[in-house]
């Protein structure tokens, strides 16, 4: 390796382990900014109106998406694209629109794009086309990676503490409670994403809603296979009558025997997942570390025609491999 490619070398590892130190920091702000908003109100310290860093880049931020999101909503198209982002807006405590995922989308874009283009400059190297449509789509599809991976860890904690809301309203029920005075239980007992759920239910049939509107309402927010079976079964003992205890002793039978099935499933299929995660990352991982011990390898893939067929050829062995081997290790659940 000559002495400008380590050069290059060292300035790549940098400015990695500078984006990683940044947005640890702004992680580790943005927690202990939301642990002090609420332990705010415990406290008798005398506020302080001083901003911190962290709250001056948000706010400038926040101010920035607006201007943005104003101008972005005058694009029929884009008001389309942004409607796919309504279902990640929590309007308790989130004020953020659905066009406002969209202006981040495009920040993150031109972020991603400043980044590669200081890593250029830094290594004196042109800047190619294709690199700026890597970046761009790299930075404008990185919040959806976000969005729908947190959207599943809220999805696997809710799956977690359904079992347990579900014995507290058997219990409940076989104390002889009501379901309003059951749910308060329930919102009281369990923690988690859940909890906000029971929380809302709570508060529907607090303001007069009807218990099968406020199932319902239940049933598409939380959008789970045992929340509908839920749902069918109290609608139905709403309108017919019945034995709620029966009912809820049999939903808390199935329900349980339903996560002892899956986790059986996941323990007999994680060896082969754990495999195919490998096997996905590791032709990543291998093309970065060629790339960075010689960044000059791979040029022969986009500076020729015949190159760019190969590339283009491994790409779509690359995805098809991913395709087909994730259908081969998912087991359906029936």
């Amino acid at each position: 390796m000559s002495f400008y490619d380590s050069i290059r070398l060292i300035v790549n590892i940098f400015l990695v382990i500078m984006i990683i130190v940044v947005l640890l920091w702004f992680f580790l702000e943005h927690k202990k900014s939301k642990l002090d908003k609420r332990l705010k109100k415990y406290t008798i310290i005398k506020e302080n109106n001083d901003n911190s860093l962290f709250d001056v880049i948000t706010n400038l931020f926040i101010n920035w998406r607006s201007s943005i999101s104003k101008v972005l909503e005058k694009s029929k198209y884009l008001q389309k694209y942004s409607l796919k982002y309504e279902k990640f807006i929590d309007k308790k405590k989130s004020k953020m629109t659905k066009m406002d995922y969209v202006s981040t989308k495009f920040f993150l874009s031109f972020l991603a794009i400043v980044i590669l283009i200081i890593s250029d400059v830094l290594q004196n190297n042109h800047m190619t086309f294709l690199q700026l449509i890597v970046a761009f789509s790299l930075g404008f599809f990185s919040l959806d990676i976000f969005l729908i991976g947190r959207r599943k860890y809220v999805k696997y904690l809710m799956e977690n503490d359904l079992l347990k809301a579900i014995t507290i309203m058997n219990n409940s029920f076989k104390s002889g409670r009501s379901i309003y005075e059951t749910i308060e239980i329930v919102k009281d007992e369990i923690d988690g994403p859940l909890k906000e759920e029971f929380n809302l239910m709570h508060q529907d049939l607090k303001y007069g809603l009807e218990l099968e509107s406020v199932f319902k309402r239940f049933e598409s927010r939380v959008n789970l296979p045992e929340v509908t079976y839920i749902t069918t079964s109290l609608t139905i003992l709403n309108k017919t009558g019945g034995n709620i205890v029966s009912v809820f002793s049999s939903i808390e039978k199935t329900v349980f025997n339903n996560k002892k099935l899956k986790d059986e499933l996941n323990n007999m299929s994680a060896a082969s997942k754990a495999l195919y995660r490998i096997l996905v990352v590791v032709p990543v991982v291998f093309s970065l570390v060629i790339y960075f011990l010689d960044p000059t390898y791979f040029i022969p893939l986009f500076k020729t025609t015949f190159g760019l067929i190969i590339l283009i050829f491994i790409i779509i062995i690359y995805i098809l491999y991913i395709v087909v081997v994730k259908r081969i290790i998912k087991l359906k659940e029936y």
